[in-house]
């Protein structure tokens, strides 16, 4: 069986499917075609898979053979920017020889609204972040063990769905700007009354910081942990002093798995809706804060209305 459409694929063009599948070997009639023809072909293929996606390819492949590479989630996903960054990074350095491959199944945390909008953004920013690459990227939804919100997520995510006869258009695919701009309309503050509220300006990053690493190591996060989450929150908040307009405030939400910290001003917002989601260049001054929030959290998501507001998300890992 051919996995249909690859030999006319352009060489520059890239391909996001979406694999929707609700058993192992539905998962196997679509991945296994997917990989043995990038083995023919020569194209290096990284897969990060479920553990048990991993060992049916495993055996059907009988081992792990030169070219391919096969993880499991835990081994791969960390961050979703960190994540998708992995991915980039680790196409660019085999694209110069042709085509590659990939194939995800992101750790959707069930359960959790942020979360589950972070990885939506991730895919749908995927179509951004590899326009123009040699690239073939396929990602995994298990229906067993994910709601019919994700399952539409990746229906919207990925400009095509992959099957047994190869690939057909998502007719629910949306742009991925318009996409994360309809998700940002769904971000809300907690109900719940903070357990930490400062305001603060440039002169206050310090407080800022210590409330943040404290907070976060009373809500269970190791120390590293923690110093990753104040770094997050130090850059959204000195943000907020250069960038937007006093008063600026910091509330911090705590809760059974982790803690969530709101930094908000009253300024004009953010007007572009993918502030963050793109590696910056090299060269460029600024705009890195929201980028390194988004490489150290669980979730950042931006709120515009009266002012701005951005939160980010960390989860202890005895939860994970």
């Amino acid at each position: 069986m051919q996995y249909q459409g690859e030999a006319s694929a352009p060489q520059k063009a890239f391909i996001h499917t979406a694999l929707v599948y609700g058993s192992d070997d539905a998962f196997m009639d679509v991945g296994l075609p997917f990989v043995e023809e990038g083995l023919e072909a020569g194209e290096p293929v990284l897969i990060a898979v479920q553990s048990r996606n991993v060992q049916n390819l495993r055996a059907a492949l009988g081992g792990e053979p030169e070219g391919v590479t096969l993880l499991s989630v835990e081994e791969w996903y960390e961050t979703s920017a960190r994540s998708r960054d992995k991915f980039a990074r680790w196409a660019n350095e085999r694209v110069d020889s042709g085509r590659v491959r990939l194939i995800g199944e992101p750790p959707w945390a069930i359960g959790d609204e942020a979360q589950i909008r972070d990885w939506a953004r991730y895919e749908s920013v995927i179509n951004v972040a590899f326009a123009g690459m040699p690239v073939n990227f396929m990602c995994s939804f298990d229906t067993r063990a994910l709601p019919p919100e994700i399952v539409e997520h990746a229906q919207r995510t990925h400009p095509e769905i992959a099957g047994v006869e190869g690939r057909s258009p998502s007719d629910s695919y949306e742009d991925p700007r318009h996409f994360c701009r309809r998700l940002d309309g769904d971000v809300e503050r907690p109900d719940a009354d903070p357990s930490s509220t400062l305001d603060f300006n440039l002169a206050d990053l310090r407080k800022v910081r210590r409330l943040v690493t404290s907070t976060a190591v009373a809500s269970g996060l190791p120390g590293s942990r923690a110093d990753e989450v104040a770094l997050a929150v130090n850059e959204i908040a000195s943000n907020a002093v250069v960038h937007g307009r006093l008063p600026a405030t910091l509330r911090i939400w705590q809760e059974d798995d982790g803690l969530i910290c709101e930094v908000s001003d009253t300024g004009d917002g953010i007007a572009d809706v993918l502030a963050g989601q793109l590696t910056p260049a090299p060269n460029r001054i600024g705009g890195r804060g929201i980028w390194l929030a988004r490489m150290l959290c669980d979730a950042v998501e931006i709120r515009n209305g009266v002012g701005c507001t951005v939160s980010v998300h960390a989860t202890a890992p005895s939860a994970a």
